[in-house]
């Protein structure tokens, strides 16, 4: 699959509450599935055979960090293939680990870091917590992170780089405004 038909298919994603994160790994041509993978791993990523990956996720993880596990690692895939090898084993704090099974060590903090970024923006695209926000102005970060099915901690530390919602100006306001703006002077707006 091109990257251009993936990157398509991540932007579709992106447009639905909850994103469909399982759905979307296997559109990508990743296996995806649950696996006991032991306390100390959250995420697997591993080759199967040239250009095939397969993801796993950690069974005993609650849903909202399974999804987390599962953008994660899909990070990995689309930013970081050139550096899988035979794959990546990513620890509970999200960091690549000589514990797991390939004990990659092309991927390193940086790239970690990036694959966190990955997910976040795709499980909580901002132009999505602003619609869902403009649509339910009063709605809590919890309530958003439900909505999304994302930890509350994880929406709190992704609403901290979004920008407060900003009213939409109502066409009569701006039409109002407009009609100010061309009229004389002594005009005055009918309150």
């Amino acid at each position: 699959m091109r990257l251009s038909e993936q990157l398509s298919l991540i932007s579709e994603a992106r447009e639905k509450a909850p994103v469909p994160v399982f759905t979307l790994a296997r559109q990508l041509g990743l296996g995806c599935e649950p696996r006991p993978l032991g306390p100390d791993i959250s995420g697997m990523l591993e080759k199967v055979s040239e250009g095939q990956y397969r993801l796993y996720f950690n069974e005993n993880d609650p849903d909202t960090r399974q999804r987390f596990t599962v953008a994660h690692e899909l990070g990995h895939f689309v930013l970081h293939r050139a550096l899988l090898g035979d794959g990546v084993d990513d620890d509970t704090a999200y960091r690549s680990t000589l514990k797991g099974k390939h004990k990659n060590m092309a991927i390193g903090p940086r790239q970690e870091t990036q694959a966190n970024r990955f997910a976040a923006n795709l499980l909580m695209p901002e132009e999505l917590i602003q619609s869902i926000r403009r649509g339910d102005p009063g709605i809590t970060p919890e309530e958003l992170a439900n909505r999304l099915r994302v930890s509350k901690k994880a929406m709190e530390i992704r609403l901290s780089g979004i920008p407060p919602l900003r009213p939409v100006e109502q066409p009569s306001r701006r039409w109002r405004r407009n009609l100010r703006e061309q009229a004389s002077p002594n005009w005055r707006s009918p309150r």
